[in-house]
């Protein structure tokens, strides 16, 4: 039996639905300027992305115990962030499932400004690993030389 069918304790303790709190800052003018020049681009809008969101309020409740490395992400933008707005992040998990012996988190999370403007949804699939344990099934390992 692989770890994540049934060997992952730390895995299995962490329940879908869970609240991960929220988070808030100022995204100022300075930060879009900064954003919008490392992404060579004048006119990015939503320099939220690169606050990456759901994994921040994963690893505030979960850093010392469990590590979810991107596999996947996904995000919807509806209104372009201001300047100077307070941004409240809130964010769950969704879901965490197996497949093909590999454990999987899903954690969501939601940009609204001060004026109450939804401003992002992200989703993160990240592939759960135990701190200190092996990130894949070993056969992703053997497959990738490590």
């Amino acid at each position: 039996m692989s770890e994540a069918e049934g060997g992952n304790k730390v895995w299995e303790s962490i329940p879908a639905g869970d609240d991960l709190g929220s988070l808030d800052y100022v995204l100022t003018a300075q930060m879009i300027a900064d954003y919008r020049r490392v992404v060579d681009n004048p006119h990015a809008a939503y320099p939220t992305v690169a606050g990456r969101h759901p994994a921040n309020l994963f690893y505030r409740k979960y850093a010392a115990v469990m590590r979810v490395p991107n596999m996947g992400h996904d995000s919807e933008y509806f209104n372009p962030p201001v300047a100077d707005k307070r941004i409240t992040i809130s964010g769950r998990i969704v879901d965490k499932y197996i497949r093909r012996g590999n454990a999987y988190i899903i954690v969501e999370a939601t940009a609204v400004d001060e004026d109450g403007r939804l401003i992002e949804k992200s989703r993160l699939v990240g592939l759960a690993r135990e701190v200190g344990k092996q990130a894949a099934h070993e056969n992703i390992a053997k497959k990738w030389g490590a």
